[in-house]
C-alpha cells in the first residue's frame, strides 16, 4: 500500500489528482487540511507528512501581489521540505511548476523556479527525492475565468453572449493541456520508479494554438456566435520560447502522453 499526501486538493488539478488516485487500489490518500495544517508553518504539517512514501505538492497562487506569490510558492515549499526532512525523510515530492519559468519576466515563473530551485537543495544536502512537472497552460471544467485560464475567460463570456476584447490580432499561440491529462501526470509520476534524486519533465501537448484557434474551435464545438475586437493597437506580446517543449521526456519517464484533443477539451468546458 501507498501512502500519498496531497496539498492543493481542493483546487483546479488538485480535484482531479485526489479524486482519480483515489481510484487506485494500493493507494492510502492524505489531503492537506487548512484546518489543521499552516503550509507555512513545517511543525503544523507534522501529522500530514509522517509515514508517507509520496506528498504530490499542487498548493500554490498563480495571481497576486509578489509576496503573495512568494510566500505561498517559495516560503510554503520550503516550510513543506524541512517537514519531510523531519518526518518523512524517506517520501519523494511530486511538484507542481510551470511553463513560465521559462518566460524572462514572470514573477509567478521566477517563484516557482525558486522553488525548483529548493527541492533541488534539498535533494542533494539531504537526499530528498523530487519530480518536477512543468505544465503548459491547463484548461478544462472548474477553470476560473479572468484568473487562471484564458479559455475559461472566453467561455464565460461567450455563454454570456458578451463581446470578447483580445490584445493583438489573436495569433499570439501558447500550448495547452487538458485537466485530465494533466492530472493523470501527477498520477503516472506517482506510480513512477524514480532512480535519480530530481527529474524536471514538461507536461504539455506539444501544439502551439492561437487564441484565434481557440474561438474557430468554439464555435465549431458549440453553434455560439462569438463577437470579438481586436486592439491592434496593444504593445506586442512576447512569445512564449517554449515553442521547442515536447513531452517526449514524459512519454519516456512515465508512460504519460495527452489524449484530449482541442476539440473534444472545449467541448467540456462548453457545456
Amino acid at each position: 500500500m501507498k501512502k500519498i499526501a496531497i496539498t492543493g486538493a481542493s483546487g483546479f488539478i488538485g480535484q482531479n489528482v485526489a479524486r482519480n488516485i483515489s481510484q487506485e487500489s494500493d493507494v492510502e490518500l492524505k489531503l492537506l487540511d487548512r484546518k489543521k495544517h499552516d503550509l507555512l508553518d513545517s511543525e503544523s504539517l507534522k501529522d500530514f507528512v509522517e509515514n508517507q512514501d509520496m506528498i504530490i505538492h499542487l498548493a500554490g497562487v498563480n495571481r497576486g501581489t509578489y509576496q503573495e506569490l512568494f510566500q505561498t510558492n517559495v516560503l510554503g515549499t520550503l516550510s513543506l521540505l524541512d517537514a519531510v526532512v523531519k518526518h518523512a525523510p524517506g517520501a519523494r515530492i511530486i511538484f507542481a511548476s510551470t511553463f513560465q519559468v521559462y518566460l524572462p519576466h514572470s514573477l509567478y515563473g521566477l517563484s516557482k523556479k525558486f522553488a525548483e530551485e529548493l527541492l533541488t537543495l534539498y535533494g542533494v544536502k539531504n537526499k530528498i527525492q523530487s519530480t518536477v512537472l512543468r505544465l503548459a497552460n491547463v484548461y478544462g471544467p472548474g477553470g476560473k475565468p479572468f484568473y487562471n485560464s484564458v479559455i475559461a475567460t472566453f467561455a464565460h463570456q461567450i455563454k454570456l453572449g458578451e463581446t470578447l476584447q483580445i490584445n493583438g490580432d489573436g495569433s499570439q499561440e501558447r500550448d495547452y493541456i487538458y485537466v485530465t491529462d494533466a492530472a493523470d501526470a501527477f498520477i503516472k509520476a506517482a506510480l513512477y520508479k524514480q532512480e535519480e534524486l530530481s527529474e524536471i519533465i514538461d507536461i504539455c501537448s506539444g501544439e502551439h494554438t492561437s487564441l484565434k484557434k481557440i474561438l474557430k474551435t468554439i464555435e465549431g464545438v458549440s453553434d455560439k456566435k462569438i463577437n470579438v475586437v481586436y486592439n491592434n493597437e496593444a504593445v506586442p506580446e512576447t512569445p512564449w520560447p517554449t515553442r521547442d517543449k515536447t513531452y517526449s521526456m514524459a512519454k519516456e519517464l512515465l508512460g504519460w502522453e495527452p489524449k484530449t484533443t482541442l476539440g473534444q477539451g472545449l467541448t467540456e468546458v462548453m457545456k
